[in-house]
């Protein structure tokens, strides 16, 4: 029998001092709530409460037991209160994984906004271009750019990132401007040598999807490294919008290839079940907000 219950019952038929008006306030039988005392009486080895036909009193025993009884439902109120908060409030770690560069351009503005709106959560940003691993890394949520490869996780589509194929004009005024992908072969193409794309470009021909594997002297394993490069002029690169739109914008580098720009690439919030707590769920719903319906930054 649920001793929690049988403690409940106690204290009602104490506060009402009979058995029957217990029962009609608990909308049990009477039987039930008899049964319920006499098995608090035998687990604590003692009686708790002095009954005849027309009185029911406590014993010295019941007037400790019921005092300490409603100091523990009281104390037990409270926790459940304050645990209720805990599920309602973000509150305490909130370990986040996420690619280099998108976690250096993008995301530390969104997490600056997070810790304002929560400071009770302490943010523990790491930036890795390695394929996600959530569990391995004991991380919360993770960032990812591209398909997902494991299929046990679970991932909100954020938003669409645009790859961008761009140069500075100056390397264009000096080895041309390419027009087809043709022209690729003929071009020091800049390499992005970790991640699932590893030195592997992405174009769309006619409606086809079309993945080239372009070359030339320089790569790197990680994105800004390659913008970097590409900034001094040393040759062509495939960066996300988020990274070369500003530059873009500013001139400082030409978006070529346009007509060959390849479907939209899916950013993912990646935890690991879907029973979030407060903490992730808001996390998540703030990177949306961030991210959707419009890219991570102009192209």
């Amino acid at each position: 029998m649920d001793k929690l219950a049988g403690i409940e019952t106690f204290i009602t038929v104490a506060d009402c001092q009979s058995f029957s008006a217990a029962a009609e306030q608990l909308r049990l039988s009477k039987a039930m709530v008899s049964k319920q005392i006499q098995h608090l009486e035998h687990l604590l080895g003692t009686r708790l409460l002095h009954r005849t036909t027309r009185h029911l009193r406590l014993t010295d025993a019941g007037t400790a037991y019921l005092a300490g009884c409603r100091r523990i439902l009281g104390d037990l109120a409270e926790l459940e209160h304050e645990i209720a908060q805990f599920s309602d409030q973000p509150h305490g770690m909130l370990k986040v994984l996420a690619p280099t560069s998108f976690g250096s351009f993008q995301l530390a503005p969104v997490i600056a906004e997070y810790a304002q709106r929560y400071p009770s959560v302490q943010v523990q940003l790491t930036l890795s271009d390695r394929p996600v691993g959530l569990m391995e890394e004991g991380v919360d949520v993770a960032v990812q750019i591209g398909a997902l490869a494991d299929s046990s996780l679970v991932a909100r589509r954020i938003a669409d990132v645009r790859l961008i194929v761009c140069a500075t004009p100056e390397y264009l005024a000096r080895h041309g401007t390419p027009t087809a992908l043709a022209d690729l072969a003929q071009h020091n193409c800049l390499r992005y040598s970790q991640g699932q794309r590893k030195g592997l470009w992405l174009f769309r021909d006619g409606g086809e999807a079309v993945t080239l594997r372009v070359h030339g002297d320089f790569e790197a394993t990680t994105g800004d490294a390659v913008r970097m490069a590409a900034l001094g002029s040393l040759g062509l690169v495939q960066l996300p919008s988020y990274m070369v739109g500003e530059d873009i914008a500013a001139g400082r580098l030409s978006a070529v290839l346009t007509p060959y720009a390849p479907a939209p690439v899916p950013l993912f919030a990646v935890v690991a079940h879907r029973d979030l707590s407060a903490t992730v769920r808001e996390f998540v719903d703030l990177l949306a907000e961030h991210f959707h319906p419009r890219e991570p930054a102009p192209g």
